[in-house]
């Protein structure tokens, strides 16, 4: 009695085909077809049988060629060359045999990119260094790396950038217990600022991640310092964000902060933004322009580095 082939039974036909012919049979796709397995992932004991022979692949790959392995390593031993440099050689070697076992190319990673051995990063470290001399060759303003770090911002990350470098140093606020002698305190809120919405963002509700980024990127820096006129703080105990976390216990306390750019952060901006023209959105200058009569205006000591 002759039984029609079910259609999910011909596609597989056809897939593990055309796997077939286009690897020749090496390689993941070559042990699919061969060993009949569906190239379904969620087909656990196909696998399972994948795993096996290509395992099996990769050892005798690795054990087959030992012998004159070792035979060359002892000769070259005895002809004196560097014994770092023959292990180096023979480590690339035992990889990429790995590799070839399994089809797959040992230089191309998983996202795409070809990869570099510790010898292409000598080589390109050692070409840097001979590089330096000339001083055509080292732009003293410029930065290989800027061209990258705007790749890695959003808009309003760049609009952050050219208000803090413009406006200066910002001040923040954590929110924690109050405790005597802060023993046991906990930290309810942190990181709280109106860097965001001075700066015109589109989403300041998101300051947060912006600033965590820029920090990630070297440009900005969180201090435990305060700014300069403690004064700009008020304005910060009334950030919805702190009034939420005053709720959430029945004493608390502000521990005055700051965040401000990095020297390189500084750098970055003077080569990638235009300034001229830019006063912060008025915040360019912070001071109360107050009129105190006695001794003299109050100054107030800031660290930032």
């Amino acid at each position: 009695m002759t039984h029609a082939a079910p259609e999910n039974d011909k596609e597989i036909t056809e897939t593990e085909a055309a796997a077939t012919s286009s690897s020749g049979g090496a390689g993941l796709l070559g042990d699919l077809a061969k060993t009949g397995v569906s190239t379904n992932p969620s087909d656990a004991s196909g696998l399972a049988k994948l795993a096996g022979k290509s395992l099996l692949r990769a050892m005798g790959a690795l054990t087959k060629g030992s012998i004159d392995t070792a035979n060359e390593i002892a000769h070259e031993i005895s002809a004196g060359e560097p014994i770092t440099e023959i292990v180096d050689h023979r480590v690339e070697q035992v990889r990429s045999a790995a590799w070839n076992a399994l089809g797959m190319d040992d230089r191309v990673s998983s996202s795409g990119k070809r990869g570099a051995t510790f010898k292409d990063l000598k080589l390109q470290g050692d070409a840097l260094i001979d590089m330096s001399w000339n001083v055509a060759n080292q732009p003293r303003e410029e930065h290989p790396a800027f061209k990258q770090i705007l790749d890695a911002l959003v808009p309003d990350e760049a609009r952050i950038l050219r208000f803090l470098a413009v406006a200066g140093p910002q001040p923040a606020i954590d929110v924690r217990t109050k405790t005597p002698f802060n023993v046991g305190s906990e930290r309810l809120a942190g990181g709280i600022s109106y860097i965001a919405d001075m700066a015109g963002c589109a989403w300041p509700d998101r300051d947060q991640h912006y600033l965590a980024n820029l920090n990630r990127l070297g440009l900005v820096r969180f201090s435990e310092e305060p700014v300069e006129d403690y004064r700009r703080y008020s304005l910060l105990s009334a950030h919805p964000t702190a009034d939420e976390a005053h709720d959430k216990a029945k004493k608390t306390i502000d521990i005055y902060r700051s965040i401000y750019l990095s020297l390189f952060g500084k750098q970055f901006c003077e080569a990638c933004f235009t300034m001229d023209g830019y006063d912060a959105g008025g915040w360019v200058d912070s001071a109360y322009e107050d009129n105190i009569v006695g001794k003299g205006r109050r100054t107030y000591q800031g660290k930032h580095h």
